[in-house]
């Protein structure tokens, strides 16, 4: 089941700088650990705009920044172009908008715990673990 982050709520929880773009960068790392761990999709929304060279997309992770709109927005959004996200925001209002969606909330605090797990676990897979595994299977390569 893919999720839906709210960026600054999960840094919130994580008592983190919601401000700082290397806290934000660290959070899609550890984002991307847990979609490898999990072999799940995450799409993570800030609000506001992007720091200089901020990459958008890692594996299975997709960050976007909100710009002039916001992230909630950006958000309900996204729910409505499919089913069974699990969005992770402490918004009661943006809860309340993507119930009616039929998506699981996930309290950021709760998240923030299984990011702490996972990185205490250590995650093995190393960085593009998906393209060796994708490379290793000789279809895939032109022999």
């Amino acid at each position: 089941m893919p999720y839906l982050v709210d960026g600054h709520n999960l840094l919130g929880a994580l008592r983190l700088d919601r401000e700082s773009g290397d806290v934000q960068r660290d959070l899609a790392r550890r984002l991307g650990a847990l979609a490898r761990a999990r072999k799940t999709k995450v799409y993570c929304v800030f609000d506001g705009e992007a720091p200089k060279q901020f990459g958008r997309t890692a594996g299975n992770v997709t960050v976007e920044f909100s710009g002039h709109r916001t992230a909630d927005d950006l958000i309900e959004k996204r729910c409505a172009t499919g089913s069974s996200w699990k969005v992770v925001t402490a918004d009661r209002r943006l809860a309340d908008r993507v119930r009616r969606r039929a998506v699981e909330v996930v309290e950021p605090k709760a998240f923030a715990a299984e990011l702490e797990e996972l990185s205490r676990k250590g995650d093995d897979t190393p960085a593009g673990g998906e393209w060796v595994d994708y490379f290793s299977d000789p279809k895939n390569r032109n022999i």
